[in-house]
């Protein structure tokens, strides 16, 4: 096929601003590169001989199953499994019924996308926000309202100023996309009033709300708050992901919602990939119904803090005066502000050819435009060795 000539559909041009995803992804792969643009897992939170005698033990007693396709919903053993830790880790009372099984977070958004959002519709999402979830909703080109936010995450007054100027339009948004809990791109953490506030504001102008927990689980700082699922059951979408708390290679996730919505998510997952990967679902049950899940949460923990750490003090030491950013007390990120002015997307480009490290600058974060003087930089794949030496590098970078 000429791509050149080839007649794609209108959609295509929606996917431009996302083309930064691979460029991240193909980052991680350059050796002459120190990359802190993808928030990719630390292979050494990978416990291998533990996985591999989780694998064994699948392939030898339900090698037959595993291979197979299974149930829409996902593997029995693994919803009920992850029903109970929902219950005893978040305060959530659920059943295997309330639980689908997805190909990972951002296949559990685009389903309940898919469910709720008509060409045209209104959604609210943080600025900034995930740079996927934006693609999602332009896949089913929604309208996209950005409401800003703090340093606690979402500004409430904010959005309850936008729910009333579209309720007085006759608009009610379709969704709300928030991850409250260290958030991408900000690493900003709503506190438990905000959050209190957020879920009452959705359930007046009845807004469902999706919400992504995928750095829920890595806490470095304090106790981990509620969850907004955990403060309004029924209103909240809950999407968390296999990704961070095992490994991105077995491409699982979940959703947990009300019984028959996940039953109607199951039905759009009928046109996508039918059912989540059967050999790896069994995989991540074995594992964590062995407790090596948690185990490995733990260690995350360990080796984040003190990457994070790492990383604060060599920006402390080595940004301009004017460079701001927010203390993530978990997740996998920092949001760095420039001085007004800065073209973070041209610092990027120098960054990378002229001091060999690299970063995502700001715009892909912002559905309007915005975030030209932002950055946000990954603690989590880097060695926790190189990184005093790429903030000295991007530091040059900024002042050459």
């Amino acid at each position: 096929m000429d791509t050149q000539t080839t007649d794609f559909s209108r959609r295509m041009a929606l996917f431009e601003p996302s083309r930064s995803v691979t460029e991240i992804l193909d980052l991680a792969e350059r050796p002459d590169i120190i990359s802190l643009a993808g928030g990719l897992p630390d292979p050494a939170v990978f416990d291998l001989d533990m996985v591999r005698e989780s694998m064994d033990r699948v392939l030898r007693d339900e090698g037959a199953a595993a291979l197979n396709y299974g149930p829409n919903a996902g593997y029995g053993r693994l919803r009920e499994w992850i029903a109970g830790r929902m219950e005893e880790r978040c305060g959530v009372p659920l059943s295997p019924e309330n639980i689908l099984v997805v190909s990972g977070g951002v296949d559990g958004l685009n389903l309940c996308a898919m469910a709720l959002i008509d060409k045209g519709d209104t959604v609210l999402v943080g600025a900034p926000t995930y740079m996927m979830a934006l693609h999602v909703f332009r896949t089913y080109e929604a309208h996209i309202v950005p409401v800003p936010l703090d340093e606690q995450g979402i500004d409430p007054d904010a959005l309850e100023q936008r729910l009333s100027e579209l309720d007085q339009k006759g608009v009610r948004p379709r969704l709300l996309y928030t991850n409250p809990s260290f958030q991408n791109p900000s690493g900003r953490t709503m506190d438990l009033p905000r959050r209190e506030r957020l879920v009452e504001l959705c359930r007046r102008y009845q807004v469902p709300i999706a919400e992504d927990h995928a750095y829920g689980e890595l806490v470095y700082d304090g106790e981990a708050l509620p969850p907004l699922k955990a403060l309004d059951p029924e209103n909240v979408l809950f999407i968390h992901t296999f990704s961070k708390i095992f490994g991105p290679g077995v491409r699982l996730g979940w959703v947990a919602a009300e019984a028959a919505f996940i039953e109607r998510l199951g039905l759009c997952k009928l046109g996508t990939d039918q059912c989540a990967n059967t050999l790896t679902q069994r995989l991540v049950h074995d594992y964590g119904t062995r407790g090596l899940i948690d185990v490995q949460v733990k260690r995350s923990i360990e080796l984040y803090r003190s990457k994070r750490d790492a990383m604060e003090r060599a920006m402390t030491a080595h940004f301009p005066a004017d460079a701001s950013w927010v203390h993530p007390g978990g997740g996998f990120f920092f949001w760095v502000r420039l001085a007004d002015g800065t073209d973070s997307e041209a610092l990027l480009r120098r960054a990378i050819e002229e001091q060999k490290t690299a970063f995502v600058a700001g715009p892909p974060f912002f559905h309007d435009g915005g975030g030209s003087n932002y950055l946000r930089l990954s603690y989590s794949f880097v060695r926790e060795d190189q990184i005093e030496e790429a903030i000295q590098r991007l530091s040059r970078a900024m002042t050459a």
